[in-house]
């Protein structure tokens, strides 16, 4: 693997001229440096994730307290706060929002470990019983999305059943999905193309992913924001 990243620090070194017919040089040249750093990267995806883990139980906690103080002396337990908060959001909507979160894994990964460029020990090339199969890209993405189905079924019932989710959020939710199989997509494609990399293409891969992941925890974040006025 020794040449294998002396190729990949040369590619890096590549100019990213590519990439401004997309966007303006400035804004290029941080761009492509944001979505080079994988432990920035990984660093974003866990912190946006734990904030709303963090910020979905500060709501529910926020909205149990207001409840309880008007009960007059009443009690009520947070399981059936829970229960009575409970909204069916649609069997449609949970269907495209569980597919969002097992391609938002999917995605992610994708993204950070299909080539050595971000992460030259810990990548897709570095397990030779699937990188050097006639699929191997493809059994890559679905040993991501058998690992986090579980989680990806889980959270969208967890999370969007407790809250009130307009026409127009449930419609970014939903979007989410064509959005990250773009991501996708650009992403294998900087695969097939290894050790080249195409500057423009891993840009609009990465701000679909981080669009995406933002999308899917804002009834969280916007409802946190809302508490706090």
């Amino acid at each position: 693997m020794s040449s294998l990243n002396e190729t990949v620090a040369s590619v890096q070194a590549v100019d990213i001229s590519s990439s401004s017919s997309l966007f303006p040089g400035a804004l290029s040249n941080a761009l492509a440096s944001v979505s080079s750093n994988g432990l920035l990267g990984l660093g974003l995806f866990v912190l946006l994730l734990a904030l709303g883990v963090v910020l979905h139980r500060l709501n529910m906690e926020r909205t149990y307290r207001r409840v309880a103080a008007t009960t007059n002396g009443g009690e009520i337990s947070g399981d059936e706060l829970r229960e009575e908060m409970f909204t069916r959001q649609g069997s449609n909507f949970n269907a495209a929002a569980a597919t969002a979160w097992m391609l938002l894994f999917a995605a992610f990964a994708y993204f950070y470990f299909l080539t050595p460029e971000i992460f030259p020990h810990y990548n897709y090339y570095q397990v030779p019983t699937i990188s050097s199969g006639p699929l191997g890209f493809a059994t890559f993405g679905l040993i991501v999305l058998l690992l986090t189905l579980v989680a990806a079924a889980f959270i969208p019932r967890e999370i969007y059943g407790y809250y009130e989710l307009s026409r127009n959020k449930k419609v970014a939710i939903m979007l989410t999905v064509p959005l990250l199989a773009i991501s996708i997509v650009l992403s294998v494609q900087q695969g097939t193309i290894f050790p080249h990399v195409e500057l423009g293409s891993r840009i609009v891969a990465f701000l679909a992913l981080f669009a995406s992941q933002l999308a899917l925890l804002w009834p969280i974040y916007a409802d946190a924001l809302g508490g706090m006025r």
